[in-house]
């Protein structure tokens, strides 16, 4: 089991509060990534921090809150990157796009977004994780449409190219190893070059 610096094991008992939250987040993250999100209780995390259960409710209403949490945290960098230049052709645009995306699914962050839709976790986070997933994917096949338009991508089915591209870079959250030989930047950068790589036009 991972152990994390945890602000209450010092002397300083005033620490922050968002300090405190971003601790718990990174114990949960984790804990959920490494355990799945059945094998993992909030007594687990609690224990990685050296707190007690009651302390850690002051952070998460119950373990669905707190997953929910994590990987909307993930799911939030993914969103950022959904812009892009708007200068850039489209393929650039979603270049841009899914090498955020890779790199995200290659945290223990990223990881819990899995978690999260693999145990079909319902509720307020659930809802946004579905919304958020549904943005990414309707944003992947604009620019997949654009792509057509501006000559840099060939034509396809937007649908299913989008389908095969986000299920290839979930999958990295199922068997990235930090310890490796690759980083999370080198393994995104990869994905993006193969799975780009015949959506060009013939010439």
């Amino acid at each position: 089991m991972k152990t994390v610096k945890s602000p209450w094991a010092g002397r300083d008992r005033n620490a922050e509060r968002e300090e405190k939250r971003e601790a718990v987040l990174h114990a949960a993250a984790e804990a959920f990534a490494e355990r799945g999100y059945h094998r993992t209780s909030l007594d687990d995390i609690a224990a990685r921090l050296g707190i007690t259960k009651p302390t850690l409710y002051y952070y998460a209403r119950n373990k669905d809150d707190l997953v929910s949490a994590v990987a909307t945290r993930a799911l939030d960098r993914i969103l950022e990157a959904i812009e892009g230049d708007r200068e850039s052709t489209a393929l650039a645009q979603l270049q841009h796009l899914l090498r955020h995306y890779a790199e995200v699914m290659a945290t223990d962050f990223g990881r819990c977004i899995i978690v999260v839709l693999d145990a079909h976790i319902g509720g307020p986070g659930g809802d946004l994780m579905q919304r958020g997933m549904r943005q990414i994917d309707a944003r992947m096949r604009e620019l997949l449409a654009l792509g057509t338009e501006d000559g840099s991508i060939a034509r396809g089915d937007p649908k299913l190219t989008a389908f095969m591209i986000a299920g290839a870079l979930n999958g990295i959250a199922r068997w990235f190893d930090e310890g490796g030989a690759l980083s999370a930047a080198m393994v995104a950068e990869k994905f993006v070059n193969q799975l780009t790589a015949g959506l060009a036009p013939r010439r």
